[in-house]
């Protein structure tokens, strides 16, 4: 997930009072405001999301959010919610960089062509940098999935080593492994965060008026929390084939298709089994673009773009 509201043309810079030019954004700013924002968010609701892919990846019971922390914290101290963190790191940095890039790159190729409309453009923009960012993503998914396992299923002790034993146990292919999934549901939930974000954003500002050229926090945050909120719950049941996907140890396990997969959920879980983890992913959701669209508005701003336009 990634990015900001009502946004200007990234190439055009913006005009101060009396006519004086702002300092000239480029696509890398946007791709570096974008990293940082990204490495912020995701350092945030790390924990939140370890929770939930312990909940996520239970096919015995369903577990509440609350359950499960508690469970963690007993059996494994606060050290538990940390697991996967340089994956998150690493990954978050690189693939949020290149999102915002091509993002940003793409409305502006939009605006200024006048080939899509300003409600669905963000939407597009936004599948496509998703898309070409999981390519960075995956991999680093996946081993962070692994290793919020709980302890005993993998043995990775950072992300390159996990980087390393994946190419030597199950093959370099298998890092991708669950990656046409991951591809749809990231694509998918950037497409609608961000689509969604712009919307309320527009439809919220005549509410939530602010000074001009001014970064408007409410305004961002509510509009955040909505998109987000919405967006987690639609692709949950994706998320969670996702999951169960990456868990599979290719060396030691067969994987099942997608469909057969679905099957014996539904079968042995029931329709429950697709929302497990829904809560935490609402809040892992919701938390996160609260964290990351205000602050990258924020260093918009210490760049020099204004925001009113």
């Amino acid at each position: 997930m990634h990015k900001s509201g009502s946004l200007p043309h990234p190439a055009v810079s913006a005009e101060m009072k009396g006519g004086a030019p702002k300092n000239e954004i480029t696509h890398l700013d946007y791709a570096l405001i974008g990293a940082i924002s990204g490495t912020v968010m995701e350092s945030t609701v790390h924990p939140i999301d370890t929770v939930r892919t312990r909940i996520k990846s239970n096919s015995e019971e369903f577990v509440s959010f609350i359950s499960q922390s508690k469970k963690m914290y007993k059996a494994e101290g606060i050290n538990s919610y940390f697991r996967g963190f340089t994956a998150t790191l690493f990954g978050a940095f690189l693939s949020q960089g290149v999102y915002f890039y091509i993002y940003e790159k793409l409305k502006h190729i939009f605006k200024t062509n006048q080939t899509v409309s300003q409600d669905v453009g963000p939407f597009i923009a936004g599948f496509v940098g998703g898309f070409i960012g999981d390519l960075i993503e995956i991999p680093c998914d996946l081993i962070r999935t692994r290793m919020q396992l709980e302890p005993g299923h993998y043995d990775y002790k950072h992300i390159f080593d996990g980087m390393y034993k994946i190419y030597t146990r199950e093959g370099f292919t298998k890092l991708y492994l669950g990656g046409t999934a991951y591809c749809t549901l990231d694509a998918i939930d950037t497409s609608l965060t961000f689509g969604f974000y712009e919307l309320f954003h527009r439809l919220l500002r005549p509410y939530m008026p602010s000074k001009e050229g001014e970064m408007n926090l409410p305004l961002s945050l509510s509009s955040s929390a909505i998109a987000a909120s919405v967006t987690a719950i639609i692709s949950n049941p994706l998320d969670v084939l996702v999951t169960r996907v990456q868990m599979v140890n290719t060396a030691k396990q067969k994987q099942l298709p997608i469909r057969k997969l679905i099957k014996n959920i539904y079968k042995k879980e029931g329709i429950e089994g697709f929302f497990k983890g829904v809560t935490g992913r609402t809040g892992h959701f919701g938390l996160s673009a609260v964290i990351l669209f205000p602050t990258y508005e924020f260093l918009k701003i210490k760049f020099g773009v204004d925001l009113s336009d």
